[in-house]
């Protein structure tokens, strides 16, 4: 079972990124310390279309995360 704190450290921001009609974008990012690596997506025609593929990637991201028993998770 995933801890359920790990779903409280990831977020997703959206930003204009341009002066394009097509230029929204999310990123995927982790509260309190960097990824080291970015996941994002641009190319988005407005805000909440944005925010709707940012939310979705988040999920499947979270649901790809390792799953470990609480125990080990908290030591």
């Amino acid at each position: 079972m995933l801890h359920p704190t790990s779903c409280k450290m990831f977020y997703i921001a959206i930003s204009w990124s341009g002066n394009r009609q097509d230029a929204w974008c999310w990123e995927l990012r982790r509260k309190w310390k960097p990824m080291g690596v970015k996941l994002r997506e641009s190319g988005f025609r407005s805000r909440s279309a944005a925010e709707v593929a940012g939310k979705q990637a988040l999920d499947d991201f979270i649901a790809a995360l390792p799953r470990e028993p609480r125990s080990q998770a908290s030591e």
